[in-house]
């Protein structure tokens, strides 16, 4: 079969989107020994030509070039989504539509679509406004449309039958991974070399990800607070992640605690992550909501013990291997971090269940289930 691959989640500079799209399709492509795939997007005139994934005689890229993907954008957001196979002129067996929204196949494809959370209607609040509109209005259709959608946690598959009514069979849960060449446990050399580039000095408690609302950076920062002053002058609490939206009230909260050893390392690259995560004497991720939530997943792999929150996807995700909070109680962290710091044993009991938890989530089993999707829609 023929199967073009909406490619922009891997164009960009990557999210959670897109490194769920990039993993699960490499792994999909090493597996995939019989489909032609195509990768599209857009290459307006002299833009450089980009191959996120290695062209090869399976996998090819397709370009629109007489558009801008930002012309593409606003056509989208503010009239209605054109017709892609017509614009690149190709009718394949399946079109795969990885990042939330499916356009418009008049030429008659079949399509999956991957539905990452529905954050955008029963959270709004932590949606920015432009991107709420936009997949409030495509995402029902998107729904409607598509053979088979595909998303990335039982919790978010509940919420996609009980929000929109649709037919739960034709809902294949197929979760992130770990790429556990990447995601291990580090040598002292390497979080060492790590921790001097992020001037941290002393153990530390360790939360990543973007700072802002919908991960409950004030819930992480008031249990800091919270601490007895000996744990507070033993353990750094470190926010490793770049700014997000709506992060005023996060840099006001900052600011007055400034007094604190609180170190905010912005943006951190993938090839940090792994030393970053095994130094840590503890990871916490008390978010508000998550489609699957991949940080509390790479820290276990790591052999770092987590604390997350107890709703939306997260249990799914630890199983037993973590700690459930509250994301509303931030006393209640803060008596969980000081009895892990402090008790070695649950902190040693954490890692070990914590690694044989994440050893459980591979690109490989999700790739084989993708597959199975796709041959399934192809061949109806």
């Amino acid at each position: 079969m023929k199967v073009f691959v909406e490619g922009t989640p891997i164009f960009r500079k990557h999210t959670g989107v897109g490194r769920y799209t990039k993993n699960l399709l490499e792994a999909l492509f090493r597996l995939d020994k019989t489909n032609h795939y195509t990768i599209f997007g857009f290459l307006f005139l002299g833009r450089t030509k980009q191959t996120p994934i290695p062209e090869s005689p399976r996998l090819g890229y397709r370009f629109i070039r007489y558009l801008p993907s930002k012309l593409f954008n606003a056509i989208v957001r503010k009239l209605a989504a054109p017709p892609i196979d017509v614009m690149l002129g190709s009718r394949p067996d399946v079109f795969f539509f990885p990042n939330f929204v499916r356009y418009p196949l008049p030429l008659g494809s079949r399509s999956v679509a991957v539905i990452h959370d529905l954050s955008f209607v029963l959270h709004g609040q932590y949606t920015a406004r432009r991107n709420r509109q936009f997949l409030t209005r495509y995402v029902p259709a998107t729904i409607k449309k598509s053979q088979h959608i595909i998303a990335v946690s039982q919790n978010a598959k509940d919420e996609i039958v009980s929000y929109y009514g649709a037919d739960p069979n034709k809902i294949t849960v197929i979760n992130p991974a770990i790429n556990h060449d990447f995601f291990n446990p580090r040598p002292q050399h390497e979080i060492d070399a790590v921790a001097k580039k992020y001037t941290i000095v002393k153990p530390y408690i360790l939360y990543t990800g973007t700072l802002e609302p919908r991960k409950n950076i004030a819930g992480v920062l008031n249990a800091y607070t919270e601490l007895s002053p000996k744990v507070r002058d033993s353990f750094s609490m470190v926010l490793a992640g770049g700014k997000g939206w709506l992060d005023r009230e996060i840099k006001a909260q900052l600011d007055a605690l400034e007094h604190l050893d609180i170190i905010v390392t912005g943006y951190v690259p993938d090839e940090d992550l792994p030393a970053l995560y095994s130094g840590a004497s503890l990871f916490v991720y008390p978010s508000l909501y998550e489609g699957f939530g991949m940080p509390p997943l790479e820290a276990m792999a790591c052999n770092t013990p987590v604390i997350v929150s107890d709703n939306s996807s997260l249990p799914e995700v630890v199983g037993d291997a973590g700690i459930l909070v509250d994301a509303h109680d931030s006393t209640a962290l803060a008596l969980h971090i000081e009895k892990v710091l402090y008790d070695p044993a649950l902190a040693d009991e954490l890692r070990r269940k914590g690694l044989e938890r994440a050893r459980a989530f591979t690109w490989e089993q999700s790739a084989v289930k993708l597959l199975a999707v796709i041959n399934r829609v192809g061949t109806q």
